[in-house]
């Protein structure tokens, strides 16, 4: 039954409504209002703390202030109160650093160290066409002194000596080094080197029987290409799978990745980054073709970032078979901004997966064939003659692409 109200009545529902709506947006507003001053005035207080600390230390500190240092260390510190374990601020000369690794280049010698037990300079690894490689150094040699001067002698031994080695273009050093030879007695000799700039070779290749062996071990600018060139090489050589070396690899150029991926899995959208306002594929692949053969990946521990993406992509793509052990767990991306003056920072804004992944930060890939490389065998001191007897890993993966065939 329909029932009609008077005028007077309507005006007075139209009044409650309109007041109702007046206090739901008056609460809404405020509390926008009460964030946002909030915000600012924690912001006003933390400036005036430090400005406060900053006025007392400038007039009563006793040493002098290094202006740079001081400001670097307070964006530092801004960086670590974040919590992000892989935010980092970037100094100019860090950040020029990093912007040269992604470029697939680098500036130095040519060779990796650590220090040796009894306070010397261990040769860990060569680059291979560096100029350490030029001049003979192996992994082993022992550096004992640096530009004529005993490693030791330095005022601060070992971390003043060592760094001397990381210099920049064009820079000479003379190097003592003793190398213990096969009989088991030391040779003594120098070599005389100069820092240059190199392109950094991020992917290696080889062939087993059938099996294409691909290292990739980073992701920069040059990465794609060189795979390119490693996949054409071992196919035209006979391969007839793939197997493809992720250990170890923790690159986090995600164009890098994009591009790298192309030449194998085809036309797809790969990679999502989950921001906190929006959702969206980050990496792409276009290749009409694809590679249609039998795929392992080798991973572990130090697979992380675009290594755990690039084996996820093929097991998603291309129905690679994952061998090895738990990946690191770094399913996030982080965004690099530059600052005034030459510095940047870097935080994360995104977790990243795959079509089939879901989130793995913080807990990794497990390999559908989980096998542990022996505590005994290192990885950097393998050659092409003992890999396919030690290295079980390897020898796990080309088993498994071998029996798909």
């Amino acid at each position: 039954m329909n029932r009609k109200i008077s005028l007077g009545a309507a005006i007075g529902i139209m009044a409650l409504i309109a007041a109702a709506t007046f206090i739901i947006t008056y609460n809404y507003s405020m509390k926008v209002f009460n964030a946002t001053v909030k915000n600012v005035s924690e912001k006003e207080e933390i400036y005036t703390k430090l400005s406060e600390m900053d006025k007392y230390v400038r007039a009563n500190y006793f040493g002098s202030i290094d202006e740079q240092n001081l400001t670097d260390s307070i964006m530092q510190g801004y960086v670590s109160g974040l919590g992000d374990p892989y935010a980092v601020y970037c100094t100019a000369e860090s950040y020029a650093e990093l912007l040269q690794r992604d470029a697939g280049v680098t500036v130095g010698l040519g060779f990796t160290w650590e220090r040796e037990e009894s306070g010397y300079i261990k040769v860990v690894s060569v680059k291979e066409g560096s100029p350490a490689f030029a001049g003979g150094m192996q992994a082993g040699d022992i550096i004992t002194a640096v530009n004529n001067t005993d490693v030791i002698a330095y005022e601060n031994g070992y971390e003043e000596a060592s760094g001397l080695l990381a210099c920049a273009e064009g820079t000479k050093v003379k190097l003592h080094i003793k190398r213990v030879n096969e009989n088991g007695f030391s040779d003594f000799f120098s070599v005389d080197l100069t820092s240059e700039k190199t392109e950094i070779i991020s992917v290696t290749s080889s062939l087993i029987d059938n099996v294409g062996y691909i290292k990739l071990s980073d992701f920069n600018e040059k990465t794609a290409m060189q795979l390119r060139n490693a996949l054409t090489t071992v196919i035209e050589n006979g391969a007839e799978s793939l197997v493809f070396d992720l250990r170890g690899n923790n690159g986090e150029l995600m164009t890098a990745l994009a591009d790298s991926l192309d030449c194998i899995i085809g036309d797809c959208d790969v990679v999502k980054a989950k921001y906190s306002d929006r959702e969206e594929y980050v990496v792409h692949t276009t290749e009409a073709e694809k590679i249609s053969m039998p795929m392992a990946v080798i991973v572990n521990s130090g697979t992380a970032s675009c290594g755990e993406l690039f084996a996820l992509a093929l097991r998603d793509e291309a129905k690679a078979q994952l061998v090895g052990t738990s990946t690191a767990g770094k399913g996030v991306m982080q965004d690099t901004h530059k600052l005034s003056g030459g510095a940047a920072v870097k935080v994360t804004v995104a977790t990243v997966e795959t079509k089939n992944s879901g989130s793995f930060n913080g807990v990794g890939v497990k390999p559908n064939f989980e096998v542990a490389l022996p505590s005994d065998v290192d990885l950097n001191a393998l050659n092409d003659e003992n890999r396919l007897t030690l290295d079980t890993q390897l020898i796990k993966a080309v088993e498994v692409v071998q029996t798909i065939l």
